[in-house]
């Protein structure tokens, strides 16, 4: 049976979404990923239910800039919503932003950062 807000779960309900973008600091953005607007607002708010600290407090107007340590408390984060998510639209865009993340959470430099910044 189908439902009145089923397009609420196809990905391509969001194509035409402004991106927030995530990746290492670069200034050609190599490396980055595109997350719809609207899926990242949907992450954030899911966070912020669940009184997470880090995504919640991400301005997806500005450029944040998180340290290393910060990045892996990030991907604690979305570790922590994809197991309690059932939204296949959502639920690859946490995959995408967690892969993004994953470097500089891993890079044996202290002063790795990861960005994440809006339209």
């Amino acid at each position: 049976m189908t439902g009145r807000y089923d397009d609420r779960l196809d990905p391509a309900h969001y194509a035409s979404d402004e991106p927030v973008g995530a990746g290492p600091p670069s200034a050609d953005y190599t490396g980055w990923v595109w997350i719809p607007e609207r899926l990242f607002h949907r992450m954030q708010q899911l966070a912020s239910g669940y009184e997470l600290h880090i995504l919640p407090g991400l301005d997806p107007y500005e450029r944040n800039v998180l340290n290393r340590e910060r990045t892996g408390t990030l991907i604690e984060e979305l570790e922590f919503l994809a197991r309690v998510v059932n939204d296949s639209a959502l639920s690859k865009q946490i995959d995408v932003l967690r892969g993004a993340a994953l470097p500089s959470a891993r890079s044996p430099l202290n002063s790795a950062e990861f960005v994440i910044e809006g339209p």
